[in-house]
């Protein structure tokens, strides 16, 4: 292959490997970083209840909501929360109407694709956990195929793409050196400079071939 041609897939491969390593990084940022930094999670959605804004494999990045924060929630706001104090199950639906009284905060949700309102109504201001900010399509699937390695896996391939992309770097940095300049001295000894055996064996073999038959 010519020059050219391995110039030009090196090029496409070095960009193919950016490409690759900014979405890693952008995914790790946005499912790990954020939600650590907000006080939140990421979770992934199972059923259909939210759609068509949120569907099932979606993952939901949320902030931190307590007892105290919960009184800035408002109408239209997508929350996760607990439906019974009991049961860790999260649930993520939409605020549909808001309430105070001397015990505090309440909200009446509700899901975009169900016809009625949730039957666990009201949800008291302890029971929600966070307050959706994003939603990343369909990269739940693979947290979920992940388990319990999900939260790492993205961050884990990022760094060893990154790791891959300096080789290839540093390689092609080499590779470009070494053609701009071929006369380079090498560190070992001088690319001009004749191995001891090249000195012995040349006037041998000059010697063989203007003997006369």
């Amino acid at each position: 292959m010519s020059k050219n041609g391995t110039s030009w897939g090196s090029a496409i491969l070095s960009g193919f490997i950016t490409f690759a390593m900014l979405i890693l990084l952008g995914l790790a940022v946005a499912m790990v970083v954020v939600p650590k930094v907000m006080g939140g999670m990421s979770l992934t959605v199972l059923t259909g209840s939210m759609e068509p804004g949120i569907h099932p494999g979606d993952v939901v990045v949320t902030k931190g909501i307590d007892k105290e924060s919960a009184k800035d929630l408002q109408i239209g706001d997508v929350i996760v929360f607990l439906p019974y104090p009991d049961d860790p199950t999260l649930v993520t639906h939409r605020i549909m109407a808001t309430s105070v009284s001397g015990e505090g905060y309440s909200f009446v949700t509700k899901g975009d694709n169900n016809n009625a309102y949730d039957p666990w109504n009201p949800v008291r201001d302890f029971q929600v956990r966070g307050e959706v900010l994003y939603v990343i399509p369909k990269i739940g699937w693979v947290k979920q195929a992940l388990g319990p390695y999900g939260p790492w896996a993205i961050p884990g391939v990022g760094i060893l793409v990154i790791g891959y992309a300096v080789v290839t770097y540093l390689s092609s940095f080499r590779r470009t050196r070494d053609e701009e300049d071929p006369d380079r001295v090498d560190p070992e000894g001088s690319a001009d400079e004749p191995d001891e055996d090249d000195v012995l064996v040349a006037p041998r073999r000059a010697f063989i071939e203007e003997s006369p038959l």
